[in-house]
């Protein structure tokens, strides 16, 4: 059974900035401890084929993926190719706010085709979620400057986004 994690987030950062920041695959191994190395196998606009090496503990693979952008939504698809999965999806979509921030909806659905390496996965998935986004995030605080207001408060703006 597939492993899912679903966050919702609002960044101070713009969502421009970070539908760029996630498009920037290439520099994921800078900033994401895990990916040991990242290469582009195609590219054109807005779609691209990636292979990623990772480590996590005692296991290491490769595993490549088809990354889709829409600039216009700033929504990014990424879909399994090959590797040691069975299913793997995940989504990013970057809505603004109105004070200039941005709110964040991240999706990942991931099933590994090693029941001990699904075992793992479905055993730190939280972590493994808020890892992620604890990456993109440092790495964006790092690349821009903050934007909009963190003591507004919109709750009833992101209520409505996310329903």
């Amino acid at each position: 059974m597939a492993t899912v994690v679903r966050e919702h987030l609002r960044l101070h950062h713009t969502a421009d900035e970070l539908f760029d920041l996630v498009l920037d695959v290439r520099a994921y191994p800078q900033f994401i401890n895990q990916i040991t190395a990242l290469r582009v196998l195609r590219e054109s606009e807005n779609d691209l084929t990636a292979e990623a090496r990772v480590r996590y503990k005692f296991v290491a693979e490769k595993f490549t993926t088809r990354v889709q952008s829409c600039p216009e939504t700033r929504r990014i698809d990424v879909s399994f190719i090959s590797g040691p999965f069975r299913t793997l999806n995940n989504s990013w979509q970057f809505l603004p706010l109105s004070d200039g921030s941005c709110l964040v909806d991240f999706f990942i659905e991931a099933e590994f085709k090693i029941g001990m390496l699904q075992m793992l996965l479905e055993a730190n998935k939280a972590r493994a979620g808020q890892v992620l986004i604890n990456r993109f995030s440092a790495e964006a605080a790092r690349r821009y400057a903050i934007s909009g207001n963190p003591s507004v408060n919109l709750d009833d703006e992101i209520d409505a986004l996310v329903k």
